[in-house]
């Protein structure tokens, strides 16, 4: 009887160990997988669209922010740039009886005050007329020089504003 103990003890624990490694072998088979479909798509694909559409967000907003900073920066760097360019202003220019000036292509000048003649070709916006070498400029037109060399010649002082 002593023996037949641990021959039935070890009888036993064949049957298990026997029994496990054929459970453990079907395991994950196409007939019998780890998961299962329903678990795939009513839990674990529901779990994932919400962590990727949270991450999506977060991103979206980042670079809509980072998009903002980057347009008034550059929106700054624009207006900065137009400030110090040349043409960005009036500015203002005394002129002494017999002197000339003549800004270059394209430019406006301003007439303030004194007695001005055209020299060359330019264009008086505020009448909308062509006005020709040696005319007379008027106080309070704005005139848009046609070439270089174009410009005006002080009979006395004057004064015109240009960019």
């Amino acid at each position: 009887m002593k023996l037949m103990r641990p021959a039935a003890m070890l009888c036993a624990l064949a049957l298990t160990v026997g029994g496990v490694t054929a459970l453990a072998a079907t395991q994950g088979s196409q007939e019998d997988p780890l998961l299962t479909l329903s678990y795939l798509e009513s839990v674990l694909r529901p779990q994932l669209d919400q962590e990727v559409d949270a991450a999506v967000a977060a991103n979206e907003k980042a670079l809509t922010e980072k998009l903002a900073a980057a347009g008034k920066e550059y929106e700054t760097a624009v207006q900065t740039a137009l400030a110090a360019a040349p043409g960005a202003a009036f500015q203002a220019k005394d002129l002494a009886a017999g002197e000339s000036f003549t800004p270059g292509a394209g430019r406006e000048v301003l007439v303030v005050s004194g007695s001005l003649t055209a020299l060359g070709s330019l264009t008086d916006t505020t009448a909308g007329a062509a006005v020709s070498d040696g005319q007379a400029l008027e106080a309070g037109h704005l005139y848009v020089t046609g070439a270089d060399g174009a410009g005006c010649k002080a009979a006395a002082q004057a004064s015109v504003m240009s960019r």
